[in-house]
This record gives C-alpha cells, structure tokens and sequence, in this order.
C-alpha cells in the first residue's frame, strides 16, 4: 500500500558528528518510498555543509544563516523539500528500517490525523515516554509543583502528562507528539502554518498537536515506527532544562489566560525551586539549581 515520496528533514545546529548516522538509518527506513533529504543548517559553528558533502546522494542543504530557532528551521526544510509527505527527523535520531514506510502507511490507512508519530527509545531500548503526551494541564503542574508526579511515576492520576504508563505498544489517537520523529502531509503542513516560530525550540510540537485536535485532526501514534534516540548533542543539561521550560513557558503566554498562565508559572516555580533544593542537599546533579538561577528568564518565554 504504500507509495509516494518523502521529504525528510533534519535541523543541525552543532550536530555535524551525527547526520552520516542519522542519513544512513533514514536511507535504511524505508524500502517503499522516495527519499528527497533536507538538511537544515540553523548557522551552526561546527562543520554541516562538510558533513553533508561526505554523505552524499539526495542530501541537500539549507543553510538559515543565523540560528532562527527549530520551529523556523523545520518550516523552512518543509518548505524546500519535495513529496507527499515530510516526516521531521532530529539529528541524533535513528529511525529503524521500516519505519518511515509504516508511518506512511498509517496516513493512507488513516488520513483523518495531521501528525503521525513513532515510538521513540533509547539506545538501551527504553520507551521515551515524551514521544508522546497528555497537553499541559493545570493538574500536571499541581502534580509537578507537589513532587505527586515524581513520587508516583507513570500513574493517570499523578503523572497525567505521561498518559498514565501506558507503554505506548498500541496505535491510537494520543493528546501531543514528539517531534523528534514526525510524520505530516505536506501541503496539510503548509496550510496549517507549520510549526509556530515564536517557539525557539521546544513546546512547538505540543502546539501543533492542540491546533491539529482542535481542527478535528488529532495526532496518531503508530507504534511499528519507531527510532532510536542517542540524546541531544547541541545542548548540555543544563540549558536544555532552561530551554524546555522556556518552550512551556511559551505555551502557557499564547494559549492560556492570564490568570491561568500565573497560577500554572507559580506552580512551575515551586516545582523547580523543590527539586533545586532536593539537589544540593544530596550533591546530585545541578540542572534543577540551574533552572532555579534562571527562573526570570524562562518565566518570560522566548
């Protein structure tokens, strides 16, 4: 059944080192469909244009010439690629052989769904449970802010944001997806406006997936594509625990009220503050401490 071509995208700010991995497991991902491969240089310090000059074949570069954010750089990549399709794949991402031609095949079986989505696990083998969520509540950040979400993980009432445990082992329709490994129609894509460039990063794949459930389009995740993830190389973190919260941040400024967004950031603050203080009193870890530090700017968004 399945057919087409996709355009695969791929952002690379500081990650020269991981696109011949991630090209060849993209070539690997499909034995179906035709490839057409855009790699978007976010005018990263390290070497990107070398990078794809040595992986050759149907690899093309854009280069942003500054580092517009990963929302800009993947509506930018969409905009250049050619297919039917355009499935978003992170730098330190290895899709698995199939995988690109099962999501495809989800949309053809499934056309009624925006965003088709994959398992995402790590190089262990453990299901990342942020490939796919609950959208932000004002309960999560309760759980969050009283430690219930740490203390009891993976629970529907205490951690709603992971969809209580479930090992996302079944297709079904979900809240939010990941873009770490995203499949979308192009033109549908397009229409939509992409993803929304006032998110630098982070929290802009939360937000399409809210625009596609409240445009009757909900997010589908199909759990016989999936992609192994190797962690982030362009951020330590320490940053990427200030950019995330940044990204919701964001999201509670263009989507909540007033009164709601403060109660909600309120709650982030104490949840941070918490578990910065948990940290240094047992000498574990300093991203919390970290986050805490910087809380005037996160609290603002980007």
């Amino acid at each position: 059944m399945t057919s087409g071509r996709v355009g695969v995208v791929v952002v690379a700010y500081r990650s020269a080192d991981e696109l011949a991995g991630c090209i060849d497991h993209v070539r690997r991902a499909t034995a179906d469909v035709g490839l057409d491969i855009v790699v978007v240089d976010n005018a990263s310090p390290d070497d990107t244009r070398g990078a794809v000059a040595a992986v050759g074949g149907n690899v093309r570069l854009v280069e942003m010439g500054r580092n517009a954010g990963f929302a800009a750089a993947c509506n930018a990549g969409a905009q250049a690629s050619r297919g039917d399709y355009v499935c978003f794949v992170n730098p330190d991402a290895r899709p698995e052989p199939g995988s690109i031609d099962a999501l495809v095949n989800a949309a053809q079986r499934r056309p009624g769904h925006l965003l088709y989505s994959g398992r995402v696990v790590t190089p262990t083998g453990e299901v990342e449970d942020g490939c796919c969520s609950a959208l932000p509540s004002l309960w999560e950040y309760v759980c969050f802010a009283t430690g219930l979400s740490t203390a009891f993980p993976r629970t529907a009432w205490f951690d709603p944001a992971r969809l209580g445990g479930w090992g996302r082992d079944d297709e079904r329709v979900v809240p939010a997806v990941s873009g770490a490994f995203l499949l979308v129609r192009r033109e549908e894509f397009l229409e939509a406006g992409g993803f929304d460039e006032r998110y630098v990063m982070y929290s802009e794949d939360v937000d399409l997936s809210r625009r596609a459930r409240e445009s009757g389009r909900p997010p589908l995740f199909v759990p016989s594509a999936s992609a192994v993830h190797r962690s982030g190389s362009s951020s330590s973190g320490e940053a990427k625990t200030v950019m995330v919260l940044r990204g919701k941040s964001t999201y509670l400024r263009l989507n909540w009220t007033a009164p709601a967004r403060t109660v909600a950031l309120w709650l982030l603050c104490i949840g941070v503050a918490v578990r910065a203080w948990t940290s240094a009193v047992s000498r574990r870890g300093t991203k919390w401490r970290t986050a805490w530090r910087e809380r005037r700017v996160w609290t603002g968004g980007w």
